[in-house]
């Protein structure tokens, strides 16, 4: 296959778990690109493997040039998934609860582009397809890798896979609310100040550091938002999918992770002498990810949830951050506060196999 101005690339695996070379060689990289969010961390990406990946094959992969230099890495996981007829072996993203991702640690296109062909030309087993989900689309990096991989013959598609809302911190506050139309600046200012006129005792507390703690222990806020979720409608959904247990063991051991490198942003509303709300997020390159958040129900009607945000997004302007994302799931209320969103991307790259020729033939 001829690269013209792609570099030429080999894909080198690395041992699973890491070893001490490749995480401080994954640090670097997702310190230099500015396309990596808390998601891309190599913590974030442990986390959701210890809890949800059980029985899968993981695939560190270093992107080399002739001489040696490193130009990319990569982590993803080999699975056997269901079909109509047979199951199919897909090499994809490890992309559990996150948002968009930049899997391949690049934000180069022809070293990304060069990367995706050497994965898909050094696997050492048949694979129906090479699965990429909730890509970033790197300011318009991902398009021209797609452009790229058609160029040099690779066949693949690129779909939006979801969209994702975000609140944009421009101006200020003042600025924000200028912007609305009198009704819902009243709508919007209602939410704190019905809750704190009727509850002397209203407090928004917001975490990020040890000694943000109460004796600078973490233990007893995070028991306490671990109760309330346990009376949440999505707690009730997540029990459901015999699901809850897990979800809030992975978002424990994100809080306790990411207290100790400076990205833990947890909030909570207190008041009537009880937790009412509370949002467990992340903070990277300045923006704001809402990732595990949930409301009293019994206190519905004083709308916690949008009460909570609004103090989020208040502070969030005097602390100077960029952005508050607000994730995946489009719910009905983020549309009061936001109509800018980025979508994120499903990339596939077909195998070789004779069940992926036939997949690919029969979904044209």
């Amino acid at each position: 296959m001829e690269y013209d101005s792609l570099p030429k690339l080999r894909a080198e695996t690395a041992p699973w778990p890491p070893d001490t070379a490749f995480r401080s060689q994954w640090k670097t990289f997702a310190g230099l690109n500015p396309h990596i969010s808390p998601f891309c961390q190599l913590e974030w990406m442990e986390l959701g493997i210890g809890i949800f990946g059980k029985g899968e094959r993981i695939l560190p992969f270093r992107f080399l040039d002739i001489d040696g230099n490193v130009h990319a890495m990569g982590l993803f996981r080999l699975v056997k998934e269901p079909g109509r007829l047979l199951s199919r072996t897909v090499l994809r993203t490890i992309e559990y609860n996150s948002q968009r991702i930049n899997p391949f640690l690049t934000s180069n296109p022809n070293a990304m582009a060069a990367a995706i062909i050497a994965l898909t030309e050094t696997v050492g087993e048949p694979i129906d397809s090479f699965d990429f989900f909730k890509l970033d689309p790197l300011d318009g990096a991902l398009q021209e890798v797609s452009a790229l991989l058609s160029k040099h013959g690779v066949s693949h598609e690129l779909r939006e896979f979801n969209e994702q809302p975000y609140f944009p911190l421009d101006g200020s506050w003042v600025e924000y609310l200028s912007e609305r139309t009198q009704g819902h600046r009243k709508r919007i200012r209602r939410y704190t100040r019905k809750l704190q006129e009727y509850y002397p005792d209203y407090r928004f507390s917001r975490y990020q550091k040890p000694t943000d703690f109460p004796q600078s222990d973490m233990t007893v806020v995070l028991d306490e938002i671990m109760w309330l979720f346990d009376k949440s409608w999505q707690a009730d959904a997540l029990e459901k999918r015999e699901a809850l247990d897990d979800m809030k063991r992975f978002y424990a051991g994100v809080a306790e992770e990411f207290l100790n490198n400076g990205m833990l942003d947890l909030c909570t509303l207190h008041c009537n002498g009880t937790l009412i709300a509370f949002e467990l997020n992340l903070i990277g390159a300045g923006s704001v990810y809402m990732l595990f958040g949930a409301y009293d129900r019994d206190y519905a009607d004083w709308s916690p949830g949008n009460a909570i945000l609004s103090e989020i997004l208040q502070d969030s302007y005097t602390k100077g951050y960029k952005r508050v994302e607000f994730g995946g799931e489009y719910l009905d209320y983020k549309r009061l506060w936001t109509k800018t969103s980025s979508p994120s991307y499903h990339l596939r790259v077909h195998g070789t196999t004779w069940k992926a020729t036939v997949k690919r033939i029969l979904s044209r």
